[in-house]
């Protein structure tokens, strides 16, 4: 272990736990006393002075194959080292747990060279000619995205490319969007449409995908299918826009497929259900409707709406928008968080993770009280769970692929947060850097 600075690492561990210890009694005498002024404040986590040390360490126990030492050695933690590599740093976004439990994961931003990984055990592998991914909520279909277009296939594994299902090339996509929209810049005309995606959902045993752009959301069919969800044509051709392009774009499929999600910073929050055919709309609780997730069992979709760092989040109970579709009746719907900007969340059969702006965890059940929280010290930029839920993958700003255990019942001494989960491995995923486990 000639990579190993003893003295660097024992100031690292020794820092940590102080740290850990101290801000989370700080963070439990606020939960149940308020956050007064009078709350003193911890002193601030000082390992950020020796991060240059602890990097190279990091880069030597890799080269050394000696990564399980290493995460002994110096536990992981973000935040004393982000700040010092700003340059380097860029988002993760898990995107879809295989059937082997192998992992899909994206780094890299919208519109830029991006790159795609295969997490399998201890292993991390590039995966070719792919630029970005997406999966159904049970993982059994999956969605390639390249240059050519966009193939759906099923049962996908680490060592298998699955079965293919289905095929779009971006060459007909664009043209059946020109036809439709012939006047207007939208996806059709960009030269590099894989690039600017920012979800693809595979639904309907893969025959249907929604596609969300910043060009616009759309909903693909194996028959050719190509249709502008958001923005609607209609609205844009009433205040004679000229493109599709839209900020904060999201959308979410409910597991069974009837219902879509989608939205963006100037839009309502809103619903399409695909077996009527309707679209319903809802006002957010805060300024700009950001994200939204179905529940596990397709009974509800939680919306969140940001403003600045932090939002508001509310649930929509699809059977009680099923019975509207015949009496049109007002509801208010139950709000399950007040504070959290949601950039992403993955749902479970008892409520939903969801990760915000501040770079953390906060596990809400269906009757919006937080069960437990757990602090990542970057903002989160994506998640994804395992189908048995014992497995959680969260990608953040800060360059980082977290895989945490959420059935492990263990609270590390070194974790922020009152979850009893464990973080069990960790990717850096800098950019122009080898990938790097810790």
């Amino acid at each position: 272990m000639s990579w190993l600075n003893k003295e660097i690492a024992e100031r690292w561990r020794n820092e940590g736990k102080r740290y850990a210890s101290e801000i989370n009694e700080y963070v439990r005498n606020g939960m149940e006393h308020g956050w007064s002024e009078n709350l003193e404040s911890p002193e601030e986590d000082q390992r950020s002075s020796f991060a240059f040390e602890i990097v190279e360490m990091i880069r030597a126990a890799n080269r050394a194959g000696e990564t399980n030492i290493l995460r002994e050695e110096v536990p992981p933690a973000s935040w004393p080292i982000t700040s010092e590599f700003q340059d380097q740093l860029q988002p993760v976004k898990p995107l879809a747990f295989l059937k082997d439990g192998s992992l899909l994961v994206h780094a890299g931003g919208s519109g830029v060279r991006s790159t795609m990984y295969m997490a399998n055990g201890e292993k991390l592998t590039v995966v070719p000619e792919v630029s970005f991914a997406g999966g159904s909520s049970d993982g059994v279909y999956v969605a390639l995205v390249n240059e050519q277009g966009i193939r759906v296939v099923s049962d996908m594994t680490a060592d298998s490319e699955g079965d293919e299902v289905t095929a779009y090339s971006w060459q007909d996509v664009q043209r059946k969007l020109k036809d439709t929209m012939p006047d207007l810049e939208s996806l059709a005309d960009e030269e590099h449409p894989e690039s600017v995606i920012d979800e693809v959902i595979p639904f309907n045993e893969g025959r249907r995908l929604l596609l969300v752009s910043r060009y616009g959301i759309y909903l693909l069919g194996v028959g050719g299918e190509a249709e502008l969800l958001h923005p609607a044509l209609s609205e844009l051709k009433e205040y004679e826009m000229e493109n599709t392009i839209i900020d904060m774009p999201h959308g979410d499929v409910s597991p069974n497929g009837r219902w879509l999600a989608f939205g963006s910073q100037g839009s309502e929050h809103l619903l399409k259900d695909m077996r009527h055919g309707e679209v319903y709309a809802f006002e957010p609780i805060s300024s700009y409707p950001h994200f939204a997730r179905f529940s596990k069992d397709n009974g509800e979709v939680w919306y969140n709406a940001c403003h600045l760092y932090n939002g508001g989040t509310f649930k929509v109970l699809l059977e009680k928008v099923e019975e509207g579709l015949s009496d049109g009746a007002a509801e208010e719907w139950p709000e399950m968080n007040e504070e959290m900007r949601v950039y992403a969340a993955a749902a479970l059969k008892e409520g939903h993770i969801l990760g915000d702006a501040y770079g953390y965890l906060k596990f809400i059940d269906g009757e919006g009280q937080e069960i437990w929280r757990y602090f990542l010290g970057s903002t989160i930029f994506g998640m994804t769970v395992s189908p048995d839920e014992k497995m959680l993958a969260v990608g953040t700003y800060g360059g980082m692929l977290h895989l945490l255990r959420l059935d492990s019942d263990e609270k590390s001494e070194y974790s922020i947060g009152t979850a009893p989960i464990l973080e069990t491995d960790r990717w850096m995923l800098w950019q122009n850097q080898e990938p790097l486990r810790w």
